[in-house]
């Protein structure tokens, strides 16, 4: 049975898209102070900050890590301050030490903000950076392999082994850019694709065309996290962490084993919904983050929701799309969210809770109550899941 320690009490986010004239301290200010707004607290109960890593913006970096955020935001009754990298999974490692104040009694109310604008990084930097993190440099850069490279091969391997075609590939974007369009937030808000335009894009690395790979985006949110314990007395709409699980694959694609990082998504799910105390059929909506349209396939079929090789032809059906019997990626991954470095999980986490708070309009999922989210970090290094609630079960 769940032992729910720790709960998201409040969420505040910017739209995603490019937005050079945005500084990073706006975004800041803005997606805490909605987060905290949103929980009904005022800034002086938050005791602590916990904040994503930013990807390639090593000023903002280190501005955050020596402690600027409680600071700048007028913090007053802040005791203590850090910042987690760990890539895709940099959310969830925020929300697991936000878990540890919380119950610990270092902090009653934890702030976990994150940013990202690309657009005023200068081109080479942003193409140099991506050219190298999370690609091992001894046996994966010097071949040209990029995460566009790396994700192709792993999904030219995937379609080898289960059959599935490009058009139901082309399908998992057409599914996810169906909920962006009806996500304000989205950069892709109000432009839903067909399979026709997805494969006759430009092709980028076989099998991959162009609208099957991420678009580098500005954007940024922010969550407040307290104990399960105090979280109902705070606010109508708490989401309870019920349960979590967590496999390592390895830093260097070529060298996994587990090379669709199938049987480590199995693992996750079983221990989350085993620390919950649910099955998948009590699961309402899954909240898949796998950047490349790949994830979404393997995740379905990891969870038991399709037997191998079926989930292209599931998802081709409709069944994940708005008003499908599976909703999945409410706000379209990052393939239709745009990317936004570490900050794609926490816009998933976001909309976790959105989901369970009855709060994601167009999106909403029916009476959801219990929701699934994934993240995984770097090049897909770890798979993380967990399963949030609307009670404590």
């Amino acid at each position: 049975m769940s032992k729910a320690r720790s709960a998201i009490i409040g969420v505040g986010e910017v739209p995603t898209g490019r937005f050079p004239e945005r500084s990073r301290w706006d975004i800041i200010y803005d997606t805490c102070m909605e987060a905290v707004c949103d929980a009904g607290l005022d800034k002086n109960d938050i005791e602590g900050v916990i904040t994503v890593a930013p990807q390639a913006q090593p000023r903002l970096t280190a501005e955050i890590s020596f402690g600027k955020i409680p600071e700048e935001l007028g913090l007053k009754n802040c005791k203590d301050v850090c910042i987690g990298n760990a890539g895709g999974a940099s959310t969830t490692n925020c929300l697991r030490m936000a878990e540890h104040w919380v119950t610990s009694g270092i902090a009653k109310a934890v702030l976990i903000p994150h940013v990202t604008v690309h657009t005023t990084i200068p081109l080479d930097e942003v193409i140099g950076f991506f050219a190298t993190a999370g690609m091992d440099l001894q046996w994966e850069y010097p071949f040209g392999t990029t995460y566009n490279g790396m994700a192709a091969m792993m999904t030219q391997r995937y379609m080898y082994e289960t059959g599935t075609t490009a058009e139901e590939l082309a399908s998992v974007v057409v599914a996810l850019r169906a909920w962006a369009a009806l996500d304000p937030n989205s950069m892709f808000f109000g432009k839903p694709l067909t399979i026709e335009k997805v494969l006759s894009s430009p092709m980028v690395s076989t099998p991959l065309h162009a609208r099957e790979c991420n678009v580098l985006a500005d954007g940024g949110g922010a969550m407040v996290v307290t104990s399960a314990e105090r979280a109902a007395d705070i606010t109508d709409t708490p989401v309870y962490k019920l349960g979590h699980g967590v496999r390592y694959v390895g830093a260097a694609p070529v060298l996994r084993h587990d090379d669709s990082m199938r049987e480590s998504w199995r693992g996750a799910f079983k221990d989350a919904f085993e620390q919950a105390g649910v099955t998948k059929d009590d699961i309402d909506v899954f909240e898949f983050y796998g950047a490349y349209p790949m994830g979404q396939c393997v995740m379905l079929e990891a969870a038991g929701i399709c037997e191998l090789g079926d989930s292209g032809k599931f998802i081709m059906e409709g069944c994940t799309s708005p008003g499908g019997k599976v909703p999945c990626a409410t706000i379209g991954d990052a393939v239709g969210r745009g990317h936004t470095g570490s900050g794609v999980s926490m816009a998933n986490y976001i909309e976790t809770a959105r989901q369970i708070m009855g709060k994601a309009g167009e999106r909403q999922v029916p009476d959801c109550r219990l929701a699934l989210a994934t993240a995984s970090g770097g090049s897909g290094m770890n798979t993380t899941a967990t399963v949030f609630g609307r009670e404590i079960r």
